[in-house]
């Protein structure tokens, strides 16, 4: 009678990616942020989670980027080129990070002279900072800031000369 026993040899194929990752479509000409965060995920053979702690963000963050249903925000830029290895925003078909701002806010041209709001939205946005840095730079509230930016309410004289001092060069418009 000859002996049998069960032997199970089990040698890592580095040829071969995980199962997981032969499951989604991964696109090869990446064109939005989203596709280009989910190449580099799976050229590097990790899950969400993982990438998500790489890059310091939530898995919830991660994945709203991947499906492009989400932004990422100026602060995160430096992340994502240093996760990438290259910066895909210099490709003006993918886009730039975003601010904190709902989209209808933060429009930039507009027939006619830009408003007092318009004129402050748009050095803060140049100096690539949310409404609450560059409040409490001003020494005001974040809902003060808002109030201006959307032209409910104008900087009284004092607080005026304070943002031109801080690099704010502001012209009055016709309207008010």
């Amino acid at each position: 009678m000859l002996p049998f026993c069960d032997r199970l040899v089990s040698v890592p194929r580095k040829d071969i990616s995980p199962v997981w990752t032969r499951s989604f479509p991964v696109s090869k000409q990446p064109q939005t942020i989203g596709q280009h965060l989910k190449k580099k995920r799976f050229e590097l053979g990790i899950r969400q989670i993982e990438a998500a702690r790489r890059l310091g963000v939530s898995d919830r963050t991660l994945s709203l980027w991947e499906c492009d249903h989400v932004p990422p925000v100026w602060a995160n830029q430096p992340r994502i080129v240093a996760y990438l290895g290259y910066d895909p925003f210099t490709d003006p078909t993918v886009g730039r990070p975003r601010g904190n701002e709902t989209k209808g806010v933060a429009f930039l041209s507009q027939s006619g002279p830009p408003s007092m709001g318009q004129q402050i939205m748009n050095r803060r946005m140049e100096l690539k900072k949310n409404r609450k840095q560059c409040a409490e730079e001003m020494g005001i509230s974040a809902k003060t800031l808002q109030a201006w930016e959307t032209n409910r309410y104008q900087p009284s004289s004092t607080l005026l000369k304070r943002l031109v001092n801080l690099g704010f060069a502001l012209q009055q418009s016709p309207h008010g």
